[in-house]
């Protein structure tokens, strides 16, 4: 895995290529321009630099032709990506150094093939990895996500979520909602999902253990609308 820094004025460009080099497992930034590309590359440590010809304020040949008078990024690799094709944009590009020059439209197979071959000629940065054992304590860890609760019932909710959750995984989920029962929340266990025509998956999920407590509030909200504020949801999800 390597940590590459993509500088586009385009967001298009930008989403396509950090999508593409993210399936490849490459730890990935993007930057809309010369300015944003600099703040990076002054706090942090590039593998590959891949920018834009024609951006606004500064143009990739500037922002090259800085990075090549500062010993701390000549190690790094640089490719152009760029809508120029005449001979003397590339032969430009060339002479102040990028090591290749990758033109517009982005091809997402070629476009990463050409960002592993960077790679051969000048090798990421080997960073020291530990892999902890499956279910050890060090392991285990909660995630903060933003979803949606689209149904509440005595028997559960109904969550929309971004990824895809596993049938039977327990979660807990924080909201406005259960904050306003002011009793425990029990955790919820996932059942069946699908995914919805918007791209997002939709799961029903059951109470684990509810109190009567819990359940009388959720009946007062569910059959006494007059009551109800419109919250804003969010969760914690923990395995």
């Amino acid at each position: 895995m390597a940590r590459i820094l993509v500088v586009d004025d385009d967001k298009d460009i930008l989403r396509l290529a950090q999508r593409v080099l993210a399936t490849a497992n490459h730890d990935v930034f993007v930057a809309g321009d010369a300015y944003k590309a600099m703040e990076y590359l002054d706090s942090t440590d590039f593998d590959a630099l891949i920018t834009d010809a024609n951006m606004p304020h500064f143009s990739g040949f500037d922002l090259i032709s800085t990075l090549k008078n500062q010993r701390k990024h000549t190690g790094m690799a640089i490719a152009m990506l760029t809508g120029l094709r005449e001979r003397k944009d590339i032969e430009r590009a060339m002479k102040i150094g990028v090591d290749d020059y990758i033109v517009k439209p982005l091809d997402p197979l070629l476009f990463l093939q050409k960002v592993e071959a960077l790679f051969i000629a000048k090798p990421a940065i080997q960073r020291p990895e530990v892999n902890f054992p499956e279910a050890s304590e060090q392991a285990t860890a909660q995630m903060n996500i933003q979803i949606e609760i689209t149904q509440i019932s005595e028997l559960g909710v109904v969550l929309a979520t971004p990824f895809l959750l596993e049938e039977g995984a327990v979660v807990d989920v924080n909201c406005s909602i259960f904050n306003e029962f002011g009793v425990k929340t029990p955790p919820l266990k996932v059942g069946r999902s699908q995914k919805r025509s918007d791209g997002k998956w939709e799961a029903r999920a059951h109470y684990l253990g509810a109190t009567e407590a819990f359940l009388q509030k959720v009946r007062a909200y569910v059959l006494f609308p007059a009551k109800r504020k419109q919250p804003a949801v969010s969760s914690r999800l923990a395995g």
